[in-house]
């Protein structure tokens, strides 16, 4: 017999991507602007593009196949990894920054919390809290005072989580809050800065604000406890302190019920938001998309608020909602770590090697969207729907880890903006540019979003007394060079 021949190593094969600098590669590009800077990897280098960033090897990858062979197929190769550290500065171990049987005991426990019957049944929620909103919106307009849009769409969305999965009023507290979760948002990602890399116990301005957030989220926390043991309401509580180690079978700790409520409420309503300001901004800069908008509006819900059976009924609202998360994915980057090596696009990735998948840069790849810097709802027709590839469009991440609130995020988003454009025209004051590109959680407007309100008829789509609205500059590149534009999958 002839011995069989040896099959041939394939020859190891590198992704292009930029050579960077000296002991920091392309660090210097990441921290000044990490929107645009991936958007430009995806441009110049492809669908797979490898990068140094400071020690770490870290690969982009944006085409379906690779997106959905990290997300998907080849999940268990890719974990949290060492991006995600800092969040836990602020979570602790919850959903959003464990891993294994630990994230997998925890994910089944609050599931239920989230199924579709339980999440239609927020509803009356949304429509309450909206219309406190807009009843206070109502004199604003009449004064012709403006509205800082993000700060509005924060307190709204923390407003009805907590109303809707914890049974917890924290309206009166929401404005306090709202300086707490931009510190959130601050002390959780790195930036290089001297105060990072000095001991923890030093009183450096960033330890004081980590500080404060866990003195403020702590009293939250017992509070939500509270109402519940003294109430027996709130869903989401009920799961937390019903919970038990399935290995165990013990209950769960203090700590575990903290962290969870406090990724739950971190989490949760801060992306939602970050949605309802740019979806909003987008409908006002698209004049023939708010008319057929309000159109549908008035004929749907005529006249009274939406309910849990005709927001099904609002096919072009589900549209311009869904072609907003493609322009700005709240949940904009996923940091995944290589456990062991693969291969994605045709390119080897190393074992220990980071890896980022992006909604904002894949929704952007000019071969599966066409214009993709248009503001465009006729994307998502069913047909259009079905002619793409499942992972080019993938707002709430795949696969196991596909963000858990997705079902409640998408019902709240098409309520809200349904109920606001009922009631009201938007427009932006001049001036006040838009851009996007701080390396934060999500991907917020770099400063207040001031915006004039006009009453609407909401009958026949008139607009009424009040003031005049003023003509918002057409939607297209932010000064940065990137697109109007969004926080890790739990």
């Amino acid at each position: 017999m002839t011995a069989a021949t040896p099959a041939t190593p394939r020859a190891a094969t590198t992704a292009p991507g930029p050579k960077g600098v000296p002991l920091l590669g392309s660090l210097g590009s990441w921290r000044r602007n990490t929107a645009e800077f991936l958007l430009g990897l995806q441009r110049d280098y492809g669908e797979v593009v490898r990068m140094r960033l400071g020690p770490m090897t870290v690969h982009q990858v944006t085409g379906p196949e690779a997106v959905h062979q990290v997300l998907v197929k080849n999940h268990g190769n890719y974990v949290r990894g060492p991006l995600y550290e800092q969040f836990g500065v602020v979570m602790g171990k919850g959903l959003l920054t464990s891993d294994g049987e630990y994230w997998r005991g925890h994910r089944r426990a609050v599931q239920p919390a989230f199924q579709k019957n339980a999440v239609l049944g927020i509803v009356p929620n949304i429509v309450r809290a909206t219309e406190e909103m807009l009843d206070e919106w109502d004199g604003k307009a009449a004064r012709g005072e403006p509205v800082d849009l993000m700060t509005e769409m924060l307190r709204l969305t923390l407003v009805t989580l907590s109303r809707s999965l914890f049974a917890y009023d924290i309206k009166p507290s929401s404005r306090v809050l709202k300086q707490i979760v931009d510190d959130v948002v601050e002390v959780m990602f790195r930036r290089g800065t001297a105060s990072e890399m000095l001991p923890s116990w030093l009183p450096t301005d960033r330890k004081r604000k980590i500080d404060r957030i866990h003195h403020v989220f702590d009293k939250v926390v017992a509070d939500v406890r509270e109402t519940y043991a003294r109430t027996g309401d709130g869903s989401l509580t009920s799961l937390m302190e019903q919970a038990v180690d399935p290995v165990t079978g013990e209950p769960w700790t203090d700590q575990e019920i903290r962290d969870e409520l406090l990724t739950i409420y971190l989490a949760g309503h801060e992306t939602t938001a970050v949605s309802l300001c740019w979806t909003l901004l987008s409908i006002a800069n698209h004049p023939p998309v708010q008319e057929e908008l309000g159109g549908e509006i008035d004929r749907v819900l005529g006249g009274g608020p939406p309910d849990a059976e005709n927001t099904d009924a609002l096919t072009y609202t589900k549209m311009v909602v869904d072609e907003s998360l493609r322009m700005h994915p709240p949940i904009w980057i996923f940091p995944r770590a290589a456990v062991g090596p693969d291969t994605l696009g045709g390119y080897d990735i190393e074992a220990g090697s980071s890896v980022l998948v992006s909604p904002l840069v894949s929704h952007h790849n000019p071969r599966y969207w066409d214009n993709p810097l248009a503001f465009d709802p006729y994307r998502f027709t069913p047909q259009a729907v079905r002619e793409r590839p499942r992972m080019a469009y993938f707002p709430f991440g795949a696969g196991p880890r596909q963000c858990i609130g997705n079902s409640m995020a998408l019902l709240e988003l098409r309520t809200i903006v349904a109920m606001i454009n009922q009631r009201f025209r938007i427009s932006m004051i001049p001036g006040h540019a838009l851009q996007y590109g701080s390396p934060v959680i999500s991907l917020r407007p770099l400063r207040d979003v001031m915006v004039r309100l006009a009453s609407r008829d909401r009958t026949h789509g008139r607009g009424s007394a009040g003031p005049a609205a003023v003509p918002a500059p057409a939607e297209g590149p932010a000064p940065s060079g990137c697109p109007y534009t969004g926080t890790p999958d739990a």
